[in-house]
């Protein structure tokens, strides 16, 4: 979506199969003014409630957010232009929203009404001349996803793990500290900060902190997943999405972790080796996992 719609830097889907019903998505920019104020990044996770290809339409919600919705369900329909279609089309947006704090319906009416028409340009645009907007689309983004089983385990003894969001350092054999920085306990919007001490190469005493913050940004306890991305950091990520799952497997006695990841590019990295240390670090991480809750399991 944000290759069309103004000001929004960045969309990513972070759960389900894009264009199925019930995939969520991530949505990031400065379309409407946080809440948190003028200077942080608007944000908000959004689920496919319905799609209906001949009809053309589709419907979502606002499941979290950070710009004052409480609830909003939006429908975005296509209709002919002249009712076989040859002369163009109209896109319809359809909002049905609880009155939102600092903002007049009006006003919120008339906002969409203008980043309708900029996204309707936008996509005229690269319909009219695809050639022009493949060149100007930004770098492919790099993709991955690494698993570890866990034996003798059932999937909801270690999603409480998983869940305690800034429990990480526990589990994460690379991090040396994880709190919370701000914002409530395994509830999206939630910040945490994560950081480990390397030495400095060269053979120096010298010890560099590698640190990052991350922002929950959905959590689904019954689904047994949650998706965070890092806001800031020293290690040279630029954008960073993953989603953590514990999965059922068919053998009753071990579950799955899977933790996939959407990024830009890395200087000094391949994809390759992204891939790699994620799957190193979750390998580590489930052992851990799996020796507390077998200790425990025979206390």
């Amino acid at each position: 979506m944000h290759k069309y719609f103004p000001n929004l830097t960045t969309c990513y889907g972070i759960h389900g199969n894009n264009g199925d019903p019930g995939c969520i998505r991530y949505c990031a920019g400065s379309s409407i003014p946080s809440t948190a104020g003028e200077s942080t990044v608007s944000w908000s996770t959004e689920r496919l409630l319905a799609v209906d290809h001949v009809e053309k339409s589709l419907t979502y919600e606002i499941l979290h957010c950070n710009v004052g919705f409480k609830s909003y369900v939006s429908t975005m329909k296509i209709h002919p232009g002249d009712g076989d279609g040859e002369k163009g089309c109209v896109m319809e947006w359809f909002i049905a929203v609880d009155p939102v704090v600092g903002w007049s319906f009006e006003d919120l009416v008339r906002k969409y009404e203008v980043a309708l028409q900029c996204m309707g340009k936008r996509m005229e645009d690269a319909i009219v001349n695809p050639e022009k907007a493949n060149m100007e689309e930004a770098e492919p983004k790099w993709e991955g996803k690494a698993t570890a089983e866990l034996r003798g385990l059932k999937a909801q003894e270690v999603w409480p793990l998983i869940e305690d969001f800034c429990g990480l350092g526990k589990w994460l054999p690379t991090i040396d500290t994880c709190y919370l920085l701000e914002g409530t306990p395994n509830q999206p919007g939630l910040v945490r900060y994560c950081a480990s001490e390397k030495l400095s190469s060269g053979g120096s005493e010298e010890v560099n902190i590698i640190w990052a913050k991350e922002k929950l940004i959905a959590i689904d306890p019954i689904g047994k997943w949650l998706s965070y991305e890092i806001v800031d950091n020293n290690a040279g990520f630029r954008s960073y999405v993953a989603t953590i799952k514990v999965q059922l497997m068919d053998n009753d006695d071990k579950c799955m972790i899977e933790w996939s990841f959407i990024s830009d590019p890395i200087e000094g990295w391949g994809l390759e080796h992204l891939i790699s240390y994620i799957d190193n670090s979750l390998q580590g991480m489930a052992k851990k996992m799996e020796e507390a809750l077998q200790v425990k399991g025979n206390a």
